[in-house]
């Protein structure tokens, strides 16, 4: 197969070495930032705060995890007072996950930590590159899919 491509980048790339970096560097700003959250606790708070009062496979599905990892997720946001599980009125066999008043309250917070990591991970790229890598990603993603 030609590609333009090196076996390295090849490498990095399926290894998942670039998102590995961006993930301690956004955790790292988190920190700095004094929120107490990790990258893959963002990301299930970003989908209740899109839609609050879901389920946790709702929430597993959202964000591409497993059961049993959105379920230490979940059990840490739990801990740390950002959500609450509520037993289902019509399935009491399914938890329905709330934010609670700080979880609500963390967004503005928790997404100026995001906007800002973005902008120094994006600094020196086009606006037209990162159109184009979105397009990439989405394009890799819907082979995936296939």
């Amino acid at each position: 197969m030609n590609t333009n491509i090196t076996f390295d980048e090849q490498y990095h790339l399926l290894t998942g070495r670039i998102f590995m970096v961006v993930t301690r560097f956004l955790n790292q700003h988190f920190k700095n930032s004094g929120i107490d959250i990790t990258k893959e606790q963002w990301t299930v708070l970003a989908v209740l705060w899109k839609k609050d009062g879901v389920s946790q496979q709702t929430i597993a599905d959202e964000t591409g995890r497993d059961k049993p990892s959105t379920t230490r997720l979940l059990d840490n946001l739990e801990k740390l007072g950002y959500i609450e599980r509520r037993a289902d009125l019509s399935d009491r066999r399914v938890n329905t996950i709330y934010l609670t008043k700080q979880g609500k309250q963390s967004e503005k917070k928790i997404m100026k930590a995001v906007d800002d990591t973005f902008a120094k991970l994006t600094a020196d790229v086009s606006n037209k590159e990162k159109e184009t890598v979105r397009k990439v990603f989405n394009t890799i993603y819907k082979n995936i899919e296939k």
